[in-house]
Parts: C-alpha cells; sequence; structure tokens
C-alpha cells in the first residue's frame, strides 16, 4: 500500500473506504454519514466525495487517537437517536448487516457484528508461554459495523482516558450490555499489503452482473438531421424528436438504465424540458455514463442492433462504436453495433422510421 492511507488503496476498481461508504449512502436506514479521516488524507476525502456523490456525507477532522475520531464524528450528528460504526478498513460492508445490527441492538441498546473463533487460541504469558488454551465455543472475533443507541455511545466516550481499539469496550465499560449477532468471515479488515490481496478476491466474488434492455424508434422526415450513435449520416431526411433523435444513443442510455435500475431515459431527461431540445444525445449518454460511476457500476459491454431500411448503416459503424465509447470513457471493444434491414417489414421496411435496440451488461464495484 505504500505512502498511500491504506482506506484510499485501490480495491476492486474503486478506493477501499468507497465500498463502505457507498453502501451507506444506498441504505434507507442511514440518513447521516461522517467520515472521520486524518488532516493528511481530508482533502482526499473531500474529493472522493464530490466524485461519487456522497449527498449524506460529511468529511470530518479526526483525532490523535481511535476513541478521539470516534468522539469528533459523534459531535458532527444531528437530531440522532441510533449510531451505527463502521470501519473504513473493512470494505465488505452490507445493507443486510445495518438492518440486522439496528434490530439487534434495539434489545440492549448495544450491538455488535462478530463471527465465531475457527482456530485454537492459546493464552500465553510475556515469554510466549502457554498458560492457558481458551474454549472457542465463547470466542468470538468482534467486526464493525458496531450499533448503538446515541446516548449510550455519547456517554461511553464522555472523558474516556483508557486507550480502546473496539466501541463495544466503551459501552461495556459503563455496564451495558452488548448483543451480538453474526458478521461474516468475509467481512475482513484490511491492515497489511496481504490483507488487500485477500480482499480484491473477495471483491471480484461479490460484484454482482446486471443486464439491461433499451428500445427506441423514431419517425424519418424531411428537414432533420440523421444521426445515429453520434455520428451524422448523409440522408435526405433525419428522424424526428425533441433532442436530436438518436435512437442508437437512446437505446444504450435506457439498457444502462436498466440494469443499474436507475430509471429510464424520459424520468431522467423529460423531453417537456426546454433545455434538452435539440441536445446532443451523445452527451446525455455521457452523462448517465457519469451516473453509472457514481452509482458504483462499471460498464462491462454494450450491444446494439439498428434497424434501418436506408441508408445504408454498416460504413459508419466503426465511428460510431468510437463516438459511443468515449462518452461513456470505456474502449471500442467494450462496444458492438450492428445494422438490420428487418427484412424490409413493417416501418422500418417502409422506411418510415428507424429503431434500434441494445443490451448492456453492467457490473457493481
Amino acid at each position: 500500500m505504500g505512502n498511500i492511507n491504506k482506506i484510499f488503496a485501490p480495491l476492486g476498481g474503486k478506493p477501499l473506504l468507497a465500498w463502505s461508504v457507498d453502501i451507506c449512502q444506498k441504505c434507507d436506514l442511514v440518513q447521516q454519514i461522517v467520515v472521520v479521516l486524518n488532516e493528511a488524507s481530508l482533502e482526499l476525502g473531500k474529493r472522493l466525495k464530490e466524485a461519487r456523490g456522497w449527498s449524506k456525507a460529511t468529511i470530518s477532522l479526526g483525532g490523535a487517537r481511535r476513541q478521539d475520531s470516534v468522539t469528533e464524528g459523534l459531535r458532527k450528528l444531528k437530531d440522532c437517536d441510533w449510531v451505527v460504526i463502521q470501519d473504513g478498513a473493512r470494505p465488505f460492508l452490507t445493507l443486510d448487516s445495518i438492518a440486522t445490527g439496528l434490530k439487534t441492538a434495539m434489545e440492549t441498546g448495544a450491538a455488535i457484528a462478530a463471527v465465531p473463533v475457527k482456530d485454537a487460541i492459546k493464552l500465553t504469558n510475556g515469554e510466549r508461554l502457554i498458560t492457558e488454551t481458551l474454549h472457542r465455543d465463547r470466542l468470538w472475533a468482534a467486526q464493525t459495523p458496531q450499533v448503538f443507541r446515541f446516548d449510550i455511545i455519547t456517554e461511553a466516550y464522555r472523558g474516556l482516558v483508557a486507550e480502546l481499539t473496539d466501541d463495544a469496550a466503551a459501552v461495556e465499560r459503563l455496564g451495558y450490555s452488548v448483543r451480538i449477532y453474526t458478521g461474516s468471515y468475509d467481512n475482513i479488515k484490511v491492515t497489511t499489503p496481504e490483507d488487500l490481496k485477500v480482499a480484491e478476491v473477495i471483491a471480484q466474488e461479490k460484484k454482482e452482473m446486471r443486464v439491461g434492455i433499451g428500445y427506441d424508434a423514431h419517425p424519418l422526415v424531411p428537414g432533420r438531421r440523421l444521426i445515429l450513435g453520434g455520428v451524422e449520416l448523409p440522408f435526405d431526411k433525419g428522424l424526428l424528436g425533441h433532442s436530436d433523435a438518436d435512437v442508437a444513443s437512446h437505446a444504450i442510455i435506457d439498457a444502462l438504465l436498466g440494469a443499474a435500475c436507475l430509471g429510464n431515459i424520459g424520468t431522467l431527461f423529460p423531453p417537456e424540458e426546454p433545455r434538452y431540445e435539440h441536445v446532443s444525445s451523445l452527451a446525455l449518454l455521457s452523462e448517465v455514463g457519469d451516473l453509472l460511476k457514481r452509482e458504483g457500476f462499471g460498464i462491462a459491454n454494450i450491444d446494439v442492433t439498428i434497424m434501418a431500411g436506408n441508408p445504408r448503416i454498416s460504413p459508419f459503424i466503426e465511428e460510431m462504436r468510437c463516438r459511443v465509447s468515449q462518452a461513456l470513457g470505456i474502449d471500442s471493444a467494450q462496444v458492438a453495433i450492428k445494422a438490420s434491414s428487418n427484412n424490409g417489414l413493417g416501418f422500418v421496411g417502409r422506411e418510415e422510421g428507424i429503431a434500434a435496440q441494445a443490451v448492456a451488461l453492467v457490473q457493481e464495484g
């Protein structure tokens, strides 16, 4: 990991910290996010917030010790009843672990994720001589998230002097009961370069693939430019629409939005809004590409079929692939574009309009 703060080390195509904050941003149960960083990482954290669209997040300066940083984070929270504390070095937070943690914490006011210890645990003296073998059936390895009623955790950290590495320990010192709920063995903490290698394997396994389908069709009319895949084709007619009516780009947009469950082109770019009149669909496609990145999706590949009786599409396909890939910030090898005459059938065969269908494969993370 070199000189970089480990929570900004790249993991699965994004900074390690982004894995857990992205989940909190998506979680309906989370209303506020405070990311506590040291002074050297503060500006990097602010830039990451903007790049990933963390609208719930506040980037805050921490303290000298872990408990000082937690205390600073607690001070930033407003009108809060429950607090979920997550270690930024544990990237594999899940929506389920947050929900389960909150449900469990409601029983006693405090709960932590943990997993049963698998290995035999030996207690030693200061000279590495075993003094006792502990029974595994009662041993748990603590993880995060750790969930607390706001008043309990703030009381626990008020005036705390002793060095602690675990939030639950601060609460236990006051005599509160802390309930364990089952975490995950995948929920590792990245401390060393070796941990990062293991995390990379887990990250690849956790990346979910999603497929979306898009379709669009517009009539051909005189007096309009014909734009397909961001390329202007020489023809005596063009496609009628509020924007430039680029059916290929529109189909791709809907395929990408569908794969990521982010709505459709009409909701994102309402046709009744004047600012979208005559707008380049390639510019809209670029916006959608940026949106997917902010939502944590990468594009694996896109496959488009353009259905037209005339003009011939094939001479312009390579340029279309380049334009589309540039708009999305991906390689042209990830974009396939094909042409079909629709066998002379329907409105395409009668040259009344042009249609396009697209399939997009996106990957989380």
